[in-house]
């Protein structure tokens, strides 16, 4: 296999996990705030719950 071609797929694939993370950075963000609004909720309803216990 040809040296050069193999640094530039290794170049390619580096500058590609760049582009990618700069994308998904705040997709995983999102994703995060949702999660926690999520799990808020169900402990907030847990409590009500164990106050009306």
């Amino acid at each position: 296999m040809n040296p050069v071609f193999v640094f530039l797929v290794l170049v390619g694939a580096v500058i590609l996990w760049f582009l990618l993370s700069a994308l998904f950075y705040p997709f995983g963000r999102f994703l995060h705030r949702i999660w926690k609004d999520a799990a808020d909720g169900i402990n907030r309803e847990d409590q009500n719950k164990e106050k009306k216990d």
